[in-house]
C-alpha cells in the first residue's frame, strides 16, 4: 500500500469480538423516505393496528379515542383510528347514536401534562432566538434561571448549596429539586379529614400564578440538591417556561405571558389550529370533547399552570407537532437542538427508564421480522388530568411517532374499564417497531447493498489501485454490501485482490496477538456519520458511513483519530448516489472507487 498506517492497539475495546452474537444495537436512521409507508410490512402493520383498537371496543371499553401515526416524511398523519361520542354528556346513554357527532382528527382534548413538552420545546425556541443576536447575552439550556429571572430564590440555605445553580435543563428534565407543586395544600393525613381530588386539585392549579409560584419557592426547602435526581416537578416546568418567556421578552422588548408566546411563536408556524391555552375560542366548541366522567373541560387553569398541564389539542395537531421533532429539518428549532434534546439526560434507579429534556423514555425490544433482537427508544410523554388521558411519542431510530387521546365515558365503576394511553402504546409499538424496522431494512437494501466492482483510482495516492494510475481499472477491486437485521454490512472489500478490512485489522497484530475485529466473515457494519464537512468533500448525494465492528453491544468507541496521509479516518467509507441511480463506493485511505452493478 502506499500510505503508511500507525501501529494500533485495539484490543482493548473490543475482547468480545471472538465471542460475538449479532449486533443487537439498531442504527440511527436518518432518511425521511415516504416509500416505508408503502411497504407491505408496515401497511399489514396499520390494518393489524386498526383490528386492535376496534377490539378495544368490543367489551367494556366505551371512551372516546383520538389515534394517529405520524411519519418523518410528512406533517400530515399517515394513519388514523378515531371512535366515540365527542359529547358524553348529550349522548342521553346512547353511544352509539349515529346522529351524535363522533370524534375525529379535529377532535381536541384536554393533553394536560403534554403542556410541558411545549414548555421545553419553547426554551429551545428561544435559545435558538437568542443565538440571532448580539445585544443581550445569549440563553442557553444551562444557563441558571436567576440570571434569566432575578426574582426566582430560595430559602437561605438552599440557595447557598448550590441551589443558585438551578439551571434551565435541571427544570426541564426534572431534576432542580423544586417540590412538585408551586402551592401548599392543607392536606391532613392524621385525622383524615380531606382528600386530594380532582376537583381540589384542579382548583388549587386554577388559583397559582406566575408571580405566586415563584414566590413559593422561597418559602419551600429543596427536595434533594439540584442535580442528584429525577423527581417529577410540575412547579419546575412552570418556572423553565416562566424563565424562557422573560428572556424572549427581552430579546424583542415584548410582554407576553408564556401562554401567548407558546401560542403566537410555536402553535401558528407549526400550524397547530385546535391547540390553545385558556378559554375555548367560540369556533373550536364544537370540536371540544367532553368526558362523561367528573371533569375539566370548565376548568380555566390560568397563565401560573399553563406549562405544566393547561394545553387542549387535536391528534391532527399533534401530529403535525411530533413531525417536527421526526424532521431531519425541523422548524423553530435546529438539528442539533432536535438530535441534542432527544437524548436520554438522566437514567431512573431501575435501569429501565430514563429522563430527556422534556421527555419520558422507555424502550421497546423486538425480534420480530429481524432475526435477532433490537431495542429501540421510545421518546414520549403522557398526560392525565380530569377525565381526559393522552400520550405522544416518537421512536427516532424509525422516524415514526403516535398520539394516543382519550375521554373517560363514565366515572370508575363496575363494568366500566377506561381506556390506558400507556397500554395503548405498548401493545401497538410491539406491532409497529418490527414493521418499520423491516421497512427501513428493506429500504435500505434497495437504495446500497449489492456488488461494487470495476475499481478506479481516483488519484489521490498514486497508483494505489490497478497499478497504471489515474483513472485505471481494478479487476481484482470489489466490494459486497448487504443489509441483515435492519443494519447495512461491508462483507468484503477487496483492493488489488487485498482486503481492506485485513489491512485495518493487521495494523494492532503483534507476534503474539493477531484478533481479528474487522475481517470477519460477517464484515463490518455500516452507521451514518453526518458530519457536514465529510459529506461535503464529496459532492451532491454523498452519505459519510462509520465503519464498526459488529459486536454483542452498542459500540461507542471510535477510530476516527487514526487517518491516512490525506487526514481521512481510517474507519469511515462513502456511498454517493448519483444522479440517474447509480451508486459509488468511496474508501479514500485505498484511494478507490467501486460502482453498483
Amino acid at each position: 500500500m502506499a500510505t503508511e498506517w500507525p501501529t494500533l492497539d485495539w484490543t482493548k475495546n473490543a475482547l468480545t469480538l471472538l465471542q460475538q452474537k449479532r449486533s443487537t444495537c439498531p442504527w440511527i436512521a436518518t432518511f425521511a423516505l415516504p416509500s416505508v409507508l408503502q411497504h407491505p410490512a408496515v401497511q399489514a402493520a396499520f390494518k393489524e393496528v386498526e383490528r386492535n383498537l376496534s377490539g378495544l371496543f368490543t367489551g367494556t371499553t366505551r371512551d372516546a379515542l383520538s389515534f394517529a401515526i405520524v411519519h418523518a416524511s410528512s406533517p400530515d398523519k399517515a394513519f388514523s383510528f378515531n371512535n366515540g361520542p365527542v359529547k358524553f354528556n348529550e349522548t342521553l346513554g346512547n353511544l352509539t347514536d349515529s346522529n351524535e357527532p363522533r370524534v375525529d382528527s379535529d377532535s381536541i382534548f384536554r393533553v394536560a401534562s403534554v403542556s410541558k413538552n411545549f414548555a421545553t420545546f419553547s426554551a429551545l425556541v428561544v435559545e435558538n432566538e437568542s443565538r440571532a443576536q448580539d445585544t443581550v447575552p445569549h440563553l442557553t439550556l444551562e444557563t441558571p434561571v436567576r440570571n434569566v429571572l432575578p426574582s426566582f430564590g430560595l430559602p437561605e440555605i438552599d440557595w447557598q448549596n448550590r441551589g443558585s445553580e438551578i439551571t434551565l435543563s435541571m427544570l426541564g428534565t426534572h431534576s432542580s429539586g423544586l417540590p412538585r407543586e408551586g402551592y401548599l395544600t392543607d392536606y391532613n393525613m392524621v385525622v383524615g379529614l380531606s382528600k386530594a381530588s380532582s376537583d381540589g386539585i384542579g382548583a388549587e392549579w386554577a388559583g397559582v400564578t406566575p408571580e405566586s409560584l415563584v414566590e413559593s419557592f422561597k418559602q419551600r426547602p429543596l427536595m434533594f440538591a439540584p442535580g442528584q435526581r429525577a423527581a417529577y416537578s410540575n412547579a419546575g416546568i412552570c418556572l423553565l417556561a416562566f424563565a424562557t418567556v422573560a428572556h424572549h421578552n427581552l430579546l424583542g422588548t415584548t410582554n407576553q405571558t408564556w401562554s401567548q408566546y407558546a401560542t403566537t411563536s410555536i402553535f401558528t408556524p407549526l400550524n397547530m389550529t385546535h391547540t390553545f391555552f385558556g378559554r375555548i375560542p367560540s369556533p373550536l366548541i364544537p370540536h371540544i370533547v367532553v368526558p362523561g366522567s367528573q371533569n375539566w373541560v370548565n376548568l380555566l387553569i390560568g397563565p401560573g399552570y399553563d406549562p405544566a398541564g393547561g394545553a387542549w389539542s387535536s391528534a391532527n395537531d399533534l401530529a403535525r407537532y411530533l413531525h417536527n421533532w421526526l424532521s431531519p429539518t425541523p422548524r423553530l428549532i435546529t438539528p442539533l437542538q432536535r438530535r441534542t434534546a432527544l437524548q436520554p439526560r438522566l437514567s431512573l434507579p431501575d435501569g429501565k427508564q430514563q429522563v430527556g429534556f422534556g421527555w419520558e423514555i422507555t424502550s421497546v425490544s423486538t425480534a420480530a421480522s429481524l432475526g435477532q433482537a433490537k431495542t429501540y427508544a421510545v421518546t414520549g410523554k403522557s398526560g392525565d388530568a380530569g377525565g381526559f388521558h393522552s400520550w405522544i411519542d416518537v421512536v427516532p431510530n424509525l422516524g415514526y411517532g403516535i398520539v394516543v387521546l382519550t375521554a373517560e365515558s363514565q366515572d370508575a365503576g363496575e363494568g366500566y374499564a377506561r381506556l390506558v394511553p400507556t397500554s395503548v402504546r405498548d401493545s401497538l409499538h410491539g406491532i409497529l417497531v418490527p414493521a418499520f424496522a423491516e421497512a427501513l431494512a428493506a429500504r435500505l437494501g434497495e437504495r446500497f447493498a449489492g456488488n461494487y466492482s470495476m475499481g478506479q483510482d481516483t488519484g489521490l495516492v498514486v497508483e494505489e489501485v490497478g497499478g497504471v494510475g489515474n483513472g485505471s481499472v481494478a479487476p481484482s477491486s470489489f466490494a459486497r454490501l448487504e443489509v441483515e437485521g435492519g443494519q447495512l454490512f461491508v462483507r468484503e472489500l477487496l483492493v488489488n485482490g487485498t482486503s481492506a478490512w485485513e489491512g485495518l485489522d493487521k495494523l494492532s497484530w503483534t507476534e503474539g496477538s493477531q484478533s481479528r475485529f474487522f475481517s470477519t466473515p460477517e464484515g463490518v457494519g455500516l452507521n451514518p456519520a453526518e458530519g457536514a464537512g465529510e459529506a461535503a468533500q464529496f459532492g451532491e448525494g454523498a452519505r459519510v458511513w462509520r465503519v464498526i465492528p459488529d459486536l454483542e453491544t452498542c459500540d461507542w468507541f471510535d477510530f476516527d483519530g487514526y487517518a491516512d496521509s490525506n487526514g481521512w479516518p481510517l474507519s469511515k467509507i462513502v456511498l454517493v448516489e448519483k444522479e440517474g441511480g447509480g451508486v459509488e463506493l468511496r474508501y479514500p485511505p485505498f484511494d478507490i472507487v467501486l460502482q453498483r452493478q
